[in-house]
């Protein structure tokens, strides 16, 4: 995807070619564990009637599926790769106080890998990319759960050849 991104610390020739984000089938799991609590509270209004304890079985129910659909919201949303055409930046969004920034120059790239693992991700064609990065010592920049993986890891490889020659 072409971003219409501008980066803080981004040099006079630099553009950012795409950025990339999570598959949106990891969300499933938070869309399962959504659907699972309402099924609780309205499993416990059904057995208990409206009472004072159903009544407050749903507020708390509520409460917690607009908190959980919030962080995992948030966490998805701002879990990015930005691949310019100088460098990778992964941001690595766990939660709302917890982030992780990965930055290397395309010229540190030295191997980059893909793989496709299980049933679900074959078919939506989704998965993980390694890039293998040297510096003052070997790192890896693990991208997971993306589409298309073969793509980006292509296009990765497509830009690093370029700005090492």
């Amino acid at each position: 995807m072409k971003a219409d991104l501008e980066l803080d610390n981004q040099a006079a020739d630099e553009e950012v070619i795409m950025t990339v984000r999570q598959h949106p089938w990891v969300l499933a799991r938070a869309i399962f564990n959504i659907i699972l609590v309402i099924l609780i509270v309205f499993a416990g209004i059904l057995i208990g009637h409206w009472n004072a304890f159903t009544i407050g079985l749903l507020a708390v129910g509520v409460c917690f599926v607009l908190i959980y659909v919030t962080i995992v919201w948030y966490s998805y949303s701002n879990d990015l790769l930005i691949l310019t055409n100088h460098r990778i930046i992964k941001i690595d969004q766990k939660s709302f106080f917890n982030r992780r920034v990965s930055e290397t120059e395309l010229d540190n790239v030295m191997n980059i890998n893909y793989e496709i693992k299980g049933l679900i991700k074959s078919l939506l064609n989704f998965g993980d990319v390694k890039i293998s990065t040297v510096g003052d010592e070997v790192s890896m920049i693990v991208v997971e759960n993306v589409e298309n993986p073969h793509f980006l890891q292509e296009k990765i490889a497509t830009l690093a050849k370029k700005y090492k020659n």
